[in-house]
């Protein structure tokens, strides 16, 4: 099978969906499909082609409720050459990520003209949300979603809102593709430490609770004395991040695939305060297949993959007490922290792409029209 997949957002910058199309690509390619991605250039850099990797157009950085992200266009000519190209290679079917971000993944879909699949990453704005690109939001997803052959939601979490927008709508519920081996591997070398050792990854933004993370530190950091906190990713609160640095609190800057796995099988918690905006948890089954427990605001994408006995790991979002004391009361309590971690490494598992992976290619293969490989 020739896959094309269609990622909104810059390939060279940190982020869950790139993930989910990186790895989703090397697995198709261990199982003998082949594939190329599609993918706007990061904001002031020219677009580019390396090995199956195609950046197309330019983009821009634009911000909307607390986070930022690229806004693309491909002009006319690149897309129909690129099309051509592509139909020529034998492109089969196109996956496109969040499809509603302007305006790469419409424009290559229309350009393309193949079946398509479509996986929501992210939630829709509410309804009551009145800017104007939380309108255009709206309308490209109403648009672009009912031409889907297969949607996928990573969570139950996107579907109320979808369904509200596209009543009838049965999404397919399927974790995002993530090849876990490389946490788990680095969970197998991991080296108790003296302390309770604290994390927190990912954009440096409200959106992600950096703000509650930061009035929550001191109330850790009396009650729990050996506690060391490493805050590690970029974004719009550096600066804030860095004058609460101290001798136990460190800011990694950046840091690549590797550090960040490195880094989670030295935590004993990781800290996920985002409040809202969340499909899915893939910081946390990512630190669960590393070794470290998550301790989650309670929105509904982390509520989703902190069930049953993770349910315990989750806390009110917004609210830095409670983040606070859930962190204490797990550092006294070293027996049931050592349950649930146990509880985490099982839970991730089940997420790993050696799983989803299969089922994904059976949706490729249902909307082509052929007979399930696993069948």
């Amino acid at each position: 099978m020739r896959v094309v997949q269609v990622c909104p957002y810059a390939m060279d910058r940190p982020g869950g969906v790139q993930r989910h199309v990186r790895d989703l690509a090397a697995w198709l390619e261990s199982e003998g499909h082949a594939y190329r991605i599609l993918a706007p250039p990061s904001p002031g850099k020219p677009a580019k082609q390396q090995g199956n990797l195609v950046e197309l157009g330019w983009s821009r950085t634009l911000k909307m409720h607390g986070t930022g992200f690229e806004v693309s266009w491909v002009p006319a000519r690149q897309r129909a050459a690129w099309a051509r190209e592509l139909r020529a290679w034998g492109a089969e079917l196109v996956h496109l990520h969040t499809p509603w971000t302007p305006l790469l993944a419409w424009q290559m879909w229309r350009a393309l003209g193949l079946p398509a699949v479509a996986t929501v990453h992210a939630t829709l704005p509410k309804a009551g949300a009145t800017g104007p690109i939380d309108r255009y939001i709206r309308w490209a997803a109403r648009r672009i979603l009912r031409d889907m052959r297969v949607v996928v939601v990573p969570s139950p979490s996107p579907l109320p809102l979808l369904q509200a927008l596209l009543p009838g709508l049965e999404a397919k519920v399927l974790p995002p593709a993530i090849d876990l081996a490389g946490f788990r591997d680095a969970a197998a070398d991991r080296v108790p430490g003296d302390g309770l050792r604290l994390a927190c990854l990912g954009r440096l933004e409200p959106r992600k609770g950096i703000d509650v993370l930061l009035r929550a530190w001191p109330q850790i950091a009396e009650a729990v004395p050996e506690a060391r906190l490493t805050v590690a990713g970029a974004g719009p609160m550096r600066d804030e991040v860095l004058a609460s640095t101290s001798n136990r609190l460190t800011f990694l800057d950046q840091p690549d695939d590797a550090a960040v796995r490195a880094l989670l099988a030295e935590t004993d918690l990781l800290l996920a305060p985002a409040p809202y905006g969340e499909s899915f948890g893939l910081v946390l089954v990512e630190a669960m297949s590393a070794g470290a427990l998550p301790v989650a605001a309670a929105n509904p994408g982390y509520g989703s993959v902190l069930t049953g006995p993770g349910a315990a790991l989750l806390v009110p979002p917004g609210d830095a007490a409670a983040l606070a004391d859930r962190v204490i009361e797990l550092a006294r309590a070293p027996q049931r922290t050592a349950e649930l971690r146990a509880w985490a490494a099982a839970e991730a598992a089940r997420v790993d792409i050696a799983g989803t992976g299969p089922k994904l290619l059976d949706l490729y293969q249902s909307v082509l029209g052929r007979k399930p490989e696993s069948s």
